[in-house]
Order: C-alpha cells, then structure tokens, then sequence
C-alpha cells in the first residue's frame, strides 16, 4: 500500500457492497435510547499508564443522531449502595451515528500521554482496582441511588457497566477485571446483551472525540459525504475530515479479526505498485471493525460508511 501516511481510520462497523459478502448483524439491538458505555479506561496517570487521564465513550451505534442534553454519566463505588457519588452532566450534546463522545476523568499521576482533547470533562476518580466500581448513563443529571434492583429498574437509566467486584452490573455478573494501566474496558462492534460479564472485554485504550460535531442538542450534524480514500488521508498529518461521517470504498488488501488489530485495510481499486510522482496522499485506510475483519478476505470490495478518526499518531 504506497503512500504518505496510514493514520486516518474508519470506526465501529462497515456496510458491505451488496453481493460480494454476506453480512450478517454484528451487535445486539442496544436498549433505550440506543446509546451505551462504550468503553472505559480507568488508570490514567498511573505508573506506565498509557494515558494521562482516565476516561469513558459514550457510544451510538444507531443510523440516528441522539440528544443528549440534560443527561449524565454518573458513578459509585463498587459496594455502595446509596446515591451515584459522581455525577458529570454532558452539557449541551447529540452524539452523532457511528460516534463517541469523550468523557475524560481525573488523573492518578502524571504519567501517559494527553487524551484528544474530550467533548465532557471531569475529576471524577473512577476506580481502576479490583474492587472496581459502577458507570451509569442516565437520562437527568439527578443522582441514582439504592440497591441493584432499584438502580436497574430506574426508568432514567439507558445504559449500566458494572466492573471488578461491583455489586451493581448488567446480568450475571459484572465485567471481568480486563482493565490494567494499558487496557481498558470495551464493547465488541457496541453489543449490548444486558449482561455486562458477556458485552466487555480488555483491550488497548482508544479514545476517540466527537468534536464540534457534536456541539448543541440543535445542530443538525453534517450529512455523509462521498470520497475517495486518498481524500480521508489528506495530504498533512491529520485527515482533513476528522469526525465527519463519510462514504468510500476499496479492495482488501489485509485483515486482522484477531490480535489486537480487529480491523482490515481498504486501498483504492486500481492503486498500488510505484506510486506516479503527482501523489501526494494515501490510497490506504484502515477500518476499524473487527466483525468486518472476520467476514472479509483478500480482494473483496467493499464499501463503508462511518465517522473519520486519527489513531496511534
């Protein structure tokens, strides 16, 4: 794959070109509103943490924009069974599809590297020991509070990850202790089965931003657009599109469903070999979607329509 760069990377999932693979459903239909914690990293700072400050997604894996103005991400201790201690409101947002917001938290030290800049900022002390602790997203900003089944069945609640030995979670049990300094908690393609034990595992932390396009519960975001891959490359150190939700298409030339990569590359039909001396972006783009990765083989074509975002520099 020639070029000048391989940062850009299409997230979460991709829609396949009708024919050429079956696809089948990669996620459960998510409860509620749709959103869901999407993933939580909670030893920022800590000795070779891998970022500075911890933080938690607040994912959409639905083809909607959703409001959420005037709702929270809260928190309690793993034990606890009065109110959500920490309470961060997410201000004045909609979460575009395909998108996270970023909720950053507190950090332990002054070790790892700066998180993109977050849509929510916090100093909120999630726990990241093995006691661990509850996450909550809810439709108020006003605290949960009470035993498991009462914060459960709180109709202002959309979405719950308890983790460690929290006594508070999602089905049979909470979600294992797969976070570490250098791993965080995540979804696989956004599944949400209401069983946090099932929906999570650890992983490498990836923070990713909504941005301006995620400002004010009444801007309607930008509409997709079609481009070429060298197009969502760009020609400087970051793709010009960032947090857009775009179209594009292209051949797999590698995939990766295991490993730590859970994603495939596209490269431009037509592309390849010695690059003409008029080219100045990548044909190539990795996209993120570890389903995708397992479905797809070398040489399939296909297309994609998901937010722009930068990973590992």
């Amino acid at each position: 794959m020639r070029g000048v760069r391989a940062g850009a990377v299409l997230t979460a999932g991709a829609a396949l070109v009708a024919g050429l693979l079956a696809a089948s459903p990669v996620q459960a239909a998510p409860d509620g509103d749709g959103l869901v914690i999407g993933e939580a990293y909670l030893n920022g700072g800590s000795s070779g943490a891998t970022y500075l400050n911890k933080f938690v997604e607040i994912e959409n894996p639905t083809d909607e924009p959703i409001d959420v103005s005037g709702w929270s991400l809260q928190y309690r201790s793993y034990s606890s069974t009065g109110a959500f201690t920490g309470v961060v409101a997410l201000g004045d947002h909609h979460v575009e599809p395909g998108g996270t917001l970023l909720v950053s938290g507190n950090a332990n030290a002054s070790n790892g590297q700066a998180l993109p800049t977050p849509d929510v900022t916090s100093s909120i002390a999630f726990s990241g020991n093995a006691n661990g602790g509850t996450l909550a997203l809810v439709r108020s900003t006003s605290a949960l509070s009470g035993d498991r089944a009462s914060v459960l069945g709180s109709d202002q609640l959309v979405d719950l990850v308890g983790y460690g030995a929290s006594a508070t979670y999602e089905g049979s049990s909470p979600a294992p202790s797969g976070y570490s300094v250098t791993s965080s908690l995540q979804r696989t393609d956004a599944q949400d089965t209401d069983d946090n034990a099932a929906d999570l595992r650890g992983g490498a932390p990836t923070p990713q931003a909504c941005g301006t396009d995620c400002d004010g519960s009444g801007t309607p975001p930008e509409p997709p657009v079609d481009v070429t891959i060298a197009e969502i490359q760009g020609t400087g150190s970051a793709s010009p599109l960032v947090g857009r939700t775009v179209t594009t298409s292209g051949v797999v030339t590698a995939a990766y469903p295991s490993g730590g990569f859970d994603g495939l590359y596209l490269q431009t039909e037509g592309t390849g070999g010695t690059a003409p001396a008029d080219r100045t972006a990548s044909d190539g783009v990795f996209v993120a979607s570890g389903a995708l990765a397992a479905d797809g083989e070398l040489g399939d074509h296909v297309e994609v329509n998901r937010p722009v975002a930068e990973s590992f520099g």
